[in-house]
């Protein structure tokens, strides 16, 4: 089960009832247990928290409710990770940190970063399932502001994307974030300039990070390693719009040989086409639901070289065209 800290809900009781809403009620809805939340580093089921902004928007017809809880966090609700990151001589060195120990986060979200030339690329992957427009909204949201708390409000990105359609009105997305933002992109993340991120940090001390960096490997995280199946799905899903979603690619980002990684996932009971199979039919399924972007754009972030060929391994795998499938699906009442 995908599970994230029970700190992602903090601030959703005062956000909701500023805006007329029973929070209370709402999460017995969603079926997540109040006391779930007394304390943050409980875990809870993913699923659950999507359906619970996705109802709270809804009720309260703010397309930007999960910004607005996003907006109660701060650094320090990063957990225990904190204390290593406010240490560390620059933003890169956060961002590399972060990644080295993402568990210590939740269970949801992939963190990558690119560097070419001058121009740093910092993504957040999620699970094909969890690409909703309101997780993107949380997720992107509380690495924003996890980035300009621990640069200590120097950070900004240059643009921000977000795989999410564009919402009605943009203006609280452009406040929140400070910087352009791209909706309908085929990855979540920030841009950013390379000098920005090597910025030294005034607090940086060598030695209280490696004593954090220890105490952080005495605390527990609530699940175990991932199922190799998980990691394959998810590096399927950012090589995809490349056009490098294959085996042999996949294993190179896992840093094992193609023929041992199909052996580990032999012995969980899957083949690598059936996977990218799958990816590919929940993420389909995502962008011409939760996105606006042409079936041409769709075509191209699977990794499809035509709008053709996709269209025909669609009706194959769908029943339908895209389109006539987008258009069914927008006629749909919500489930």
């Amino acid at each position: 089960m995908q599970l994230i800290r029970a700190v992602s809900l903090l601030g959703y009781l005062d956000v909701a009832a500023s805006l007329g809403l029973d929070g209370n009620s709402m999460l017995r809805a969603a079926g997540i247990a109040e006391e779930a939340l007394s304390d943050p580093e409980n875990r809870i089921p993913a699923g659950r928290l999507a359906d619970l902004l996705e109802m709270s928007a809804a009720a309260t017809g703010r397309e930007d409710f999960a910004l607005l809880t996003a907006g109660r966090r701060n650094f320090a609700n990063l957990g225990p990770i904190s204390m290593l990151l406010e240490h560390l001589p620059n933003l890169r060195e956060v961002i590399r940190a972060c990644i080295a120990n993402q568990r210590h986060f939740n269970d949801i979200v992939d963190i990558s970063m690119e560097e070419d030339g001058d121009v740093c690329l910092v993504r957040f992957a999620l699970p094909p399932n969890l690409h909703r427009e309101l997780v993107v909204d949380q997720t992107i949201g509380v690495a924003h502001r996890g980035l300009v708390g621990v640069s200590g409000g120097h950070w900004r990105p240059d643009r921000v994307y977000l795989t999410r359609k564009a919402p009605r009105d943009r203006l609280p997305w452009q406040r929140f974030f400070g910087a352009p933002v791209e909706f309908g992109s085929s990855f979540n993340g920030f841009s950013c300039s390379r000098d920005m991120l090597r910025r030294p940090n005034p607090l940086a001390d060598e030695t209280m990070a490696q004593h954090a960096q220890r105490l952080l490997g005495l605390v527990s995280v609530a699940a175990g390693p991932k199922p190799v199946s998980e990691r394959v799905r998810r590096a399927i899903a950012a090589l995809l719009p490349d056009g490098r979603a294959t085996l042999e690619q996949v294993a190179a980002q896992m840093a094992v040989s193609p023929r041992k990684l199909q052996r580990q996932l032999d012995g969980e009971g899957y083949r690598f086409g059936e996977l990218l199979g799958e990816v590919r039919k929940e993420l389909a399924a995502a962008y011409l639901t939760g996105s606006s972007q042409p079936v041409t754009s769709v075509a191209g972030l699977l990794g499809y070289a035509s709008p053709s060929a996709f269209t025909r391994w669609f009706a194959g795998a769908f029943g339908s065209s895209p389109q006539a499938w987008r258009s069914a699906a927008s006629k749909a009442p919500p489930s």
